[in-house]
């Protein structure tokens, strides 16, 4: 693997959102929110319980896409559902060491996809015939690609991966930090990487981001969450800007291509925010 250094934070005065912005509750540590185009809704994924915790107490809610709620319990009995990504007219979703596979149009679970080796799989995202997700805890990729569910990348320099998204030809993460404790807390805040699809070596893109937990690109623009700080932060060329900010939970985010869906976990709640 290679590293290279291409950016890093530079301070940057927080946007004020004058903009409508639309929010639903009351979810139960809700982590992850994306958006379902071809049924036009938005889908919540909420833990309610502990982050690694084999309880089928998770579930599934869904959204219309102003963020008043469809359904509350769309899918139930997961364990602690976090990241989704769709593919086709499937939705992929991060349980603790499984990869659970979902008919969006009944909302039956169809297969579960274990990660032997995985101890917190976290986000999820797709690209061509293939899933990719996350492992916070071992510094991995999984990749999921003709029913073979297999370690893709495993490095230290992944500094306990979360947020994933593809950007074209690589794949974008935001890494929570090198130094983790108990308490989520580390020793160093997390970098924004890029690993090459072919040689997968990994590029630092931004360093010193934050504690990442979402990341999405939308309309050419790279945008991040920090869990911890409860910020919205924008990555480009030459550094990364902090546009908005929001109380500690600020979680895995998500886009429908002209708002931002920001799933509050500690406040239970998910906002439908115009992009700033």
């Amino acid at each position: 693997m290679t590293l290279r250094l291409n950016a890093t934070l530079v301070a940057g005065v927080a946007a004020t959102f004058t903009a409508h912005s639309a929010t639903a509750g009351e979810f139960e540590l809700p982590e992850s929110a994306i958006f379902d185009a071809a049924h036009n809704r938005i889908i919540v994924s909420n833990i309610k319980g502990g982050f690694t915790d084999a309880d089928g107490n998770g579930y599934l809610s869904s959204l219309n896409p102003d963020g008043t709620v469809m359904a509350q319990h769309w899918l139930t009995s997961l364990d602690a559902p976090k990241g989704m990504a769709i593919l086709g007219k499937r939705l992929f979703v991060a349980d603790v060491t499984g990869l659970v596979e979902v008919d969006l149009e009944s909302a039956a679970v169809v297969a579960v996809h274990h990660a032997k080796t995985a101890e917190f799989l976290n986000d999820v995202t797709a690209a061509d015939d293939a899933v990719y997700v996350s492992d916070l805890m071992t510094d991995t990729i999984w990749r999921l690609q003709d029913e073979n569910f297999e370690p893709w990348v495993q490095s230290a320099a992944l500094s306990h991966p979360n947020g994933i998204a593809w950007d074209e030809d690589r794949l974008i993460v935001g890494s929570w930090g090198q130094g983790l404790h108990e308490d989520f807390t580390t020793d160093a805040p997390g970098d924004v990487l890029a690993i090459d699809a072919e040689s997968q070596d990994i590029e630092v893109i931004a360093e010193g981001v934050g504690n990442i937990d979402g990341v999405v690109m939308v309309d050419g623009r790279l945008i991040v969450s920090d869990w911890v700080q409860g910020a919205l932060i924008e990555v480009q060329d030459g550094g990364a800007e902090v546009i908005g900010r929001f109380p500690t939970g600020l979680a895995d985010i998500g886009t429908d291509g002209v708002n931002l869906l920001l799933p509050h976990m500690l406040e239970g709640r998910v906002q439908v925010l115009p992009l700033p």
